[in-house]
């Protein structure tokens, strides 16, 4: 089996109940989902849409590490756009693994001097596509038969691709209700009011729903921009996901690609966050890294 990726990477998780651990991240190619109106002026309007990954020129970029981060637009739009499909890996699983396995410290998940656990993560683009989900199947599993198995896996997804029976035994069989195993999902729907995504389109909660009926583990992470109609939708799409079964905790993020936008409007929505009585998460990578890919 051939995976295609943009990029691996070890660093601490940046967002949600995991900030601060050490993290083996895979970020798979292609997305379902475009979210062409983070950082616009106005997100549901389109016609007023600046995006830089569409007008930069790439023709001396030969690897997606020396790309700049963009600040309108989704910011890894990299990991979607056709335009950039030359920059992708193609490797054998097993060629995966071992890439995978070189940059975790000593080889291991668990680190030999404080016994502490690296989490595997799986992101992109959009990992839950169908082609993809046999994938991360097949790379836990060349963990698996090197006895290097990770205990605690994150799949970041925007939650609208449906999971298949496939996966979802596999998931169960190795990882639901597993003692110290953990299969987690973290949930990122998109709102019309800051991604510029329909909610015919971004808001499935029938998916969703069937997610936590595999794994009880997660949460939702929601992109706001301040606005009363991002607020608005949030309210709205927890209810149709609570309806749906999925009773994970609530993270509320401020947009922002760059560390310049993120803090212009985080202290507020922070506020508002918690008085509403949601989870706040900064995205801390951006505040240590600038957002740089790879980190």
């Amino acid at each position: 089996m051939t995976l295609k990726y943009s990029e691996t990477f070890f660093s601490a998780q940046g967002e949600g109940q995991y900030v601060g651990i050490p993290s083996l991240w895979m970020r798979f190619f292609l997305c379902n989902l475009q979210c062409n109106g983070f950082g616009q002026k106005d997100p549901t309007n389109p016609e007023t849409y600046e995006l830089p990954y569409e007008t930069i020129d790439i023709t001396n970029i030969d690897s997606v590490f020396d790309l700049p981060v963009f600040d309108k637009g989704c910011d890894s739009s990299y990991t979607w756009s056709k335009k950039y499909s030359h920059l992708m890996t193609d490797k054998t699983v097993t060629e995966a693994v071992d890439e995978l396995t070189a940059l975790l410290p000593h080889g291991k998940f668990i680190h030999p001097a404080t016994g502490q656990a690296s989490h595997m993560v799986f992101t992109g683009g959009e990992p839950m596509i169908k082609g993809t989900q046999p994938g991360m199947i097949e790379v836990i599993e060349e963990f698996k038969r090197r006895h290097n198995k990770p205990q605690y896996v994150t799949v970041e997804t925007n939650g609208t691709r449906p999971i298949t029976d496939e996966f979802a035994e596999w998931i169960e069989r190795e990882y639901t209700n597993k003692e110290n195993k953990e299969w987690y999902w973290s949930l990122s729907p998109k709102l019309w009011a800051t991604a510029g995504e329909k909610s015919k389109k971004a808001i499935k909660p029938e998916v969703i729903g069937r997610y936590a009926e595999v794994s009880n583990k997660g949460q939702l992470k929601f992109v706001v921009n301040g606005t009363d109609e991002s607020w608005r939708e949030v309210e709205e799409n927890i209810k149709l996901f609570r309806e749906a079964g999925c009773n994970f905790p609530v993270w509320i993020m401020g947009v922002g690609g760059t560390y310049e936008g993120l803090v212009q409007t985080e202290a507020t929505i922070a506020d508002e966050a918690i008085q509403r009585g949601y989870y706040y998460t900064s995205r801390v990578h951006v505040h240590i890294y600038g957002n740089a890919i790879g980190k």
